[in-house]
C-alpha cells in the first residue's frame, strides 16, 4: 500500500472512531425501554416518588445514569441518577447490578438484583445509583 493510499486509511480510521465515540452517549441516552409508563416485559426499571407522585425511568440495556431524567407522565427534567429508591428487573434473560461510585476512592459498591420481576428497594445504594449492568 502506498504512502498516500496509508494516509487515507488512517484518516478515515481516525474519522470513524472519532464519530463512534461521539455517537455513542446520544446513543446511550436514546435508551427509553418501550417508552411507556408501566414497566414492562424485558425492561429494567427505576422509581422515585416525589411526594405523591411516582416517578419512573425503564431501560432495556447497561447504562450510565448521567444525563438521564425521571418521568411521571411527562418528563420532569430532574436526573435520576443519585435519585433512584426502587428497582424492578424485568430483563428476560439477565439478572441486574446497580453501582455507586466513590467520588472520594473512585471504588464502586455494587448491589445484585434478581430477574424475578419483583420491585426492590436499592438499599445501600438508595439515591446513590451511578450505573446498572446487565449480569448473564
Amino acid at each position: 500500500m502506498g504512502l498516500r493510499r496509508w494516509r487515507s486509511a488512517a484518516v478515515a480510521a481516525v474519522a470513524l472512531a472519532a464519530t463512534g465515540v461521539l455517537a455513542t452517549p446520544g446513543a446511550a441516552h436514546a435508551d427509553n425501554g418501550d417508552g411507556l409508563t408501566a414497566c414492562n416485559s424485558g425492561e429494567i426499571c427505576f422509581w422515585r416518588y416525589s411526594g405523591a407522585v411516582l416517578w419512573t425511568k425503564q431501560f432495556w440495556y447497561t447504562a450510565n445514569h448521567g444525563g438521564y431524567t425521571w418521568w411521571a407522565g411527562q418528563p420532569t427534567g430532574v436526573r435520576m441518577q443519585d435519585d433512584a429508591v426502587e428497582i424492578t428487573n424485568r430483563d428476560t434473560q439477565c439478572d441486574v447490578r446497580v453501582g455507586n461510585r466513590s467520588p472520594a476512592t473512585g471504588l464502586w459498591t455494587w448491589r445484585y438484583f434478581p430477574n424475578d420481576h419483583v420491585r426492590r428497594d436499592l438499599g445501600e445504594i438508595r439515591n446513590a445509583n451511578d450505573r446498572h449492568e446487565r449480569v448473564c
